[in-house]
C-alpha cells in the first residue's frame, strides 16, 4: 500500500509503541511527498499502535503470570482436593491428599546427604554426633527466599525436642530416683507398722531390688536410643534454624514470605 521506504520509516517510528508529534509530522511530510492519502496513513498508523499495545499487554500478562507461578512454588500451594494452603515441601495435606511430585531443595538436600553419609559410615555414637554437630554448625545459611523457606520446612522437626522430661537421661533420673525413694519409703512404713513378716518381705525386696537397680536403671536410661540421640542434636539444629530465620527476616520480601517465616517460627513453639 505504501512504498518500501515509507513502510520502513513507519515501522521504525512505531517500534516502541509511541508516536510522538515530531515523528508524526515527519511521517506526514514524507507521505505527502509520495502522494499518500493522509487519512489512510493515520488509519494505518492507529491500527499498528493498537496492535503494538495489545502485544505489550500480552507480554506484561505473561510476565505477571510467571511471577505468580514462581511465588506459589516458593511459598506453598493449594491442595487440589480441599483447597487448603499447603506449606512448601509438604508431601501430604491434612485432608489426606498426597502429592506425588515435589521439588527438592538443593541446600537442604546437601546437608541431609552429608548427615546420612556420616550416619552410615560412623559407628561410634559420640563421634557420629560430633561430626553431625560440626557439619550443621559449619553449613552455610541459605541466602535466597526459596532456599530459606524450604530449609525451614525440612529442618523444623529436628529442632524440637521429643518425649518431654523422658526425652533425656537427666530427665529420666528425675523420674527414676524419686520413684525408687517413694517405694523404699512405702515399704519402710509397712515394715515399721506391721509384723515381722512384712519386715522380712521388705528385706527380701530391698536385697533383690538393690541387685536389680543398676541393670534396670541403665535400661531405663538408654531405652529408645533414637529418641535420646534426636534430643542430643536438637540444640544445634535449633541454633541453625534460628540463624536461617534471622537471615530470612533480613531479606526484603513480600507479605507471603513474611507469613511463611511466621509460620515456621511458630512451629518451634507448639
Amino acid at each position: 500500500m505504501f512504498s518500501k521506504e515509507l513502510e520502513n520509516l513507519i515501522q521504525a517510528t512505531l517500534e516502541d509503541g509511541v508516536l510522538e508529534e515530531n515523528k508524526k509530522a515527519a511521517l506526514i511530510k514524507r507521505a505527502e511527498r509520495e502522494g499518500v492519502d493522509i487519512a489512510e496513513l493515520e488509519i494505518y498508523i492507529n491500527s499498528l499502535l493498537q496492535k503494538r499495545a495489545r502485544e505489550l499487554e500480552n507480554e506484561k500478562n505473561a510476565v505477571r503470570k510467571q511471577a505468580e507461578k514462581e511465588k506459589k512454588e516458593a511459598f506453598g500451594r493449594k491442595c487440589p482436593n480441599c483447597g487448603a494452603q499447603v506449606p512448601p515441601l509438604t508431601l501430604k495435606c491434612e485432608c489426606g491428599y498426597e502429592f506425588t511430585s515435589q521439588k527438592q531443595v538443593s541446600s537442604a538436600q546437601i546437608l541431609s546427604d552429608k548427615i546420612n553419609e556420616i550416619t552410615r559410615s560412623t559407628k561410634d555414637e559420640e563421634e557420629r554426633n560430633k561430626l553431625i554437630t560440626d557439619t550443621i554448625n559449619l553449613f552455610p545459611v541459605p541466602n535466597t527466599r526459596e532456599d530459606i523457606i524450604e530449609f525451614l520446612a525440612l529442618s523444623w522437626p529436628n529442632a524440637k525436642k521429643k518425649g518431654g522430661i523422658w526425652g533425656s537421661k537427666s530427665g529420666r533420673l528425675v523420674v527414676i530416683i524419686p520413684t525408687i525413694i517413694l517405694l523404699i519409703a512405702a515399704f519402710t512404713i509397712v515394715a515399721k507398722d506391721d509384723s515381722i513378716t512384712y519386715g522380712a518381705l521388705f528385706a527380701v525386696l530391698l536385697f533383690y531390688g538393690a541387685l536389680l537397680y543398676v541393670p534396670i536403671s541403665l535400661y531405663l536410661l538408654n531405652v529408645d536410643k533414637s529418641l535420646l540421640n534426636h534430643n542430643k542434636l536438637t540444640s544445634v539444629w535449633r541454633t541453625k534454624y534460628e540463624q536461617v530465620l534471622l537471615k530470612g527476616r533480613s531479606i526484603r520480601g513480600d507479605m507471603d514470605f513474611q507469613k511463611q517465616l511466621d509460620y515456621y517460627e511458630s512451629m518451634l513453639k507448639k
